[in-house]
């Protein structure tokens, strides 16, 4: 059996986050490993914060038409609706889109909606990976990664800077 693409496995996140809710984000983050994936590679961070910032850039600079609606919604990417019900928000996507059935929709609608979501945010990914970089970049990623230790893991950073001066010289 061939290994899923990204785009398969930022699917499942996607459908994580819309039975969870994006505000419950931080209570899941071990089960969206993929949009953890490409918002490390986006941001140098990989935590709840920079991952709903991913999401609604995304949304906000690619997302058109129905299925930018849907995933609006769904998602609770759009303004005023992010920690509303899962269920509450499926109906009023398949409403808002004109289906007659939340069951109609949650078929294939919402499913093309997520896949065409997905596949924006794998483009977004690697275009920002092959655009060239401001030459302080690798420090800010660092920078960023610092921030999101812990009091221990900086404590240990600390400690162990010292052994790598001392090896430098």
């Amino acid at each position: 059996m061939p290994e899923p693409t990204l785009r398969d496995r930022l699917v499942n996140d996607l459908k994580v986050v819309r039975r969870r809710g994006l505000h419950r984000l931080s209570d899941y983050l071990d089960d969206v490993p993929a949009l953890r994936e490409v918002t490390a590679q986006t941001t140098g961070a990989d935590n709840a914060e920079h991952i709903e910032n991913l999401l609604r850039s995304v949304y906000k600079l690619r997302s058109e038409g129905a299925q930018g609606t849907a995933i609006g919604i769904l998602l609770g990417l759009e303004q005023g609706r992010r920690g509303a019900n899962p269920t509450v928000l499926r109906q009023v996507a398949a409403t808002r889109l004109g289906y007659h059935s939340v069951d109609t929709f949650r078929k294939q609608p919402e499913a093309n909606a997520l896949l065409t979501f997905a596949s924006l945010i794998e483009t977004y990914s690697i275009e920002y990976q092959a655009s060239s970089q401001p030459e302080d970049y690798k420090i800010n990623v660092a920078l960023n990664a610092i921030k999101e230790l812990t009091l221990t893991e900086y404590a240990e950073l600390i400690g162990t800077a010292p052994t790598l001066v001392d090896s430098w010289g």
